[in-house]
């Protein structure tokens, strides 16, 4: 392992023992001692190692990832395919580019209510809203890619006469791929937060789901073990697509673009 990454590592172990620490002291001694509903870090900890040998918990976790990446496939073949052909084709980015800003800045849980009655408490609802999430990074780094090519790519298949599906496929698409594959991990990101939040919000099924149970039933400590679940499986699933951007653009990263 480099050195840099054992550093980060390292840092990031202790400082996450730290906030540990921190929330031990604050429910057992500091100022949120006795307070209903703030579990202590030993009971909610306890709570997260009690879940592992459950098997309706690993049956929520895999719901959750289930809804997250049905609805990052979605969103990848709507974004790039928009993308592409927005990117491509000016007319149809003139007539497209005001609804796309429109929706685009829409947060997902504005729309929650009407997917609800739409597609009630069920996995499709996750699978909307993390679809709903997950395009619109997709669709604009796929456009800022595509329009970053450089010109003098292109000026020079123009010279070799090369055809416009080859001058595609060999010179544009290679060049965006940086773009598209940071547009895609962002979106996962996007998916799997609004996955766990059809769940909290909308009562999908999922970890989502199991949050607002033990929270209705007044189990903070099985809540707060959940949510220290929902933060391992959101660090595991960003560290999978982190390596998977690395192979796939080889190193290169482009500047991401603020969504």
């Amino acid at each position: 392992m480099p050195r840099t990454v054992a550093m980060r590592l390292a840092c990031g172990v202790f400082g996450f023992a730290v906030w540990l620490a921190t929330w031990q002291w604050a429910t057992t001694a500091g100022p949120l001692n006795g307070i209903a509903g703030v579990p202590t870090m030993s009971a909610a900890v306890g709570e997260a190692i009690a879940l592992i040998g459950r098997q309706d918990f690993w049956l929520a976790i895999g719901e959750t990832l289930l809804m997250a990446l049905s609805g990052l496939a979605i969103a990848i073949v709507i974004g790039v395919g928009l993308g592409l052909f927005t990117a491509m084709t000016p007319i149809v980015n003139n007539a497209l580019d005001p609804l796309i800003q429109f929706l685009r800045p829409l947060p997902a849980v504005v729309i929650l209510p009407l997917a609800l009655l739409v597609f009630g408490p069920t996995r499709d609802l996750g699978i909307f809203l993390a679809a709903f999430g997950a395009v619109w990074p997709i669709l604009v780094q796929v456009q800022v890619g595509i329009r970053d090519v450089e010109p003098v790519m292109l000026d020079t298949a123009r010279a070799m006469t090369l055809p416009w599906l080859k001058t595609q496929t060999a010179i544009v698409l290679p060049s965006a791929a940086p773009y598209i594959v940071t547009g895609i991990r962002i979106g996962a990101t996007t998916a799997l937060l609004l996955s766990i939040g059809a769940g909290l919000l909308g009562g999908a099924p999922g970890l989502g789901r199991r949050i607002l149970l033990a929270q209705e039933a007044a189990q903070s400590d099985l809540a707060f073990g959940l949510i220290l679940w929902s933060g391992i499986v959101g660090i595991l699933f960003a560290g999978a697509l982190n390596a998977l951007e690395r192979m796939a653009v080889r190193g290169r990263r482009p500047v991401e673009e603020l969504i």
